[in-house]
């Protein structure tokens, strides 16, 4: 399953409307509160395995900020960016002109099989049906993986489940994942309302 066209038109004039309150440089745009928490989930994400030598698929790329910031942190790395919104996907561009970035919603995406797919802030937009979309999004994310896939959810423990934001129930996520994998490392350790999953092969 993947987003329908109503929850595409939706997603894009939530995040489109942000972009022209805050422009395409402010985390904000992103939902995000800075660049502080941007880069928090990022270093942990990115803590996955060992991406030097790696290639990398990020899913829901935004403006590009996760390659920037592998890029200081990793001297060599093969990357390709992908989001549903045309504004972030040109925006990305601009910033990063020879960097591989695509227009695709990971639940269609065809490309070839990357060691590590990551994934900020995708699974946190509320739609009808997210439950079994996303579940299909983090198998398809884990199935197109050589090594593993990491992504971050908001905690039902401490975020408000609301007409916007899904958060998670933190054991029923590692239930679903335990249909893919045994190898699943939770990290809890570095925002409140946040959590990461990493599942490996």
């Amino acid at each position: 399953m993947t987003y329908s066209r109503d929850d595409t038109e939706r997603l894009l004039s939530f995040y489109n409307n942000l972009i022209a309150k805050y422009g395409v440089n402010d985390p904000r745009s992103l939902s995000w509160r800075g660049e502080i928490s941007e880069a928090k989930r990022f270093f942990v994400l990115c803590e996955v395995g060992n991406l030097q030598n790696a290639s990398v698929l990020d899913v829901g790329c935004g403006f590009g900020d996760l390659y920037q910031f592998l890029s200081k942190h990793c001297s060599n790395f093969s990357y390709k960016g992908i989001d549903v919104n045309p504004k972030m996907i040109e925006a990305a561009h601009l910033k990063c002109p020879n960097v591989d970035f695509e227009i695709a919603d990971i639940g269609e995406y065809i490309g070839p099989k990357t060691d590590y797919v990551l994934a900020s802030g995708v699974l946190s937009f509320k739609i009808p049906d997210y439950k079994k979309i996303y579940f299909d999004y983090i198998k398809k994310m884990f199935e197109i993986s050589n090594i593993a896939t990491a992504f971050n959810m908001l905690n039902a423990q401490y975020h408000n489940d609301d007409d916007i934001y899904v958060a998670w129930s933190i054991p029923e996520v590692q239930g679903l994942c335990a249909q893919l994998t045994d190898k699943i490392t939770l990290r809890q350790d570095y925002l409140s309302q946040d959590f990461t999953m990493y599942l490996s092969h």
